[in-house]
């Protein structure tokens, strides 16, 4: 089950998508009539996916979208759209992952683009990872502080996952920060429900 959010000022445009997505996977989609609700929205929840039309009543799609990266945010938009001009998609592409579907859509278009952008969405976190473990096991000045900058957005990418807990407390205790690690690492392992750990499984020596 995916977690997904649908911005749109039109009503019976999010309930056409919420019911497409809900049937396409077994899903239970939430609703946003403007960006700025959406905006709220997020600050409190984590979602898979997002859906939004470039012209909304209020700030626009594209604004919207710069405000998520700017939160740090970086969860994969769909733009779903009759009006968007090519100008306006090169614009949003600028932050990604973003993908188009051009209204009207079928139910098959609508699911290959989730579906690509989930895809894309779990190669990038596997990309990140290995970024991150990269800069870690780094001497090299300020790869350490790269590495955060990468856990940070993995944080954001798939909030449930265990994995960005792991690297971040791997990160705190080479820094020397033991206590903080050791918070990363007990709320890896609350997450890590097979038990199945990230390179180790012993505990932090706190002591």
């Amino acid at each position: 089950m995916i977690d997904v959010l649908v911005v749109d000022d039109e009503r019976h445009v999010r309930t056409l998508l919420i019911k497409m997505i809900s049937n396409l996977f077994e899903c239970s989609p939430k609703e946003a009539e403007s960006a700025e609700e959406a905006l709220k929205i997020c600050d409190k929840e984590r979602f898979d996916l997002i859906t939004a039309d470039i012209k909304l009543s209020g700030m626009d799609g594209i604004e919207f979208i710069k405000r998520l990266r700017l939160r740090g945010i970086f969860t994969p938009v769909l733009i779903i759209s009759a009006y968007a001009t090519p100008e306006d998609i090169a614009e949003v592409c600028r932050y990604g992952p973003i993908d188009f579907l051009a209204k009207p859509f079928t139910q098959d278009e609508l699911r290959k683009k989730i579906k690509g952008l989930l895809d894309l969405k779990r190669d990038t976190f596997e990309k990140y990872l290995r970024e991150a473990e990269g800069f870690i096991h780094s001497n090299l000045s300020g790869d350490l502080d790269k590495a955060e900058q990468i856990i940070r957005v993995m944080f954001s990418l798939m909030p449930s996952s265990p994995i960005p807990h792991y690297l971040m407390a791997e990160l705190l205790e080479k820094r020397g920060n033991r206590e903080l690690a050791q918070r990363h690492f007990n709320a890896a392992r609350a997450l890590d429900v097979e038990q199945r750990g990230y390179k180790r499984g012993e505990e932090i020596d706190t002591d």
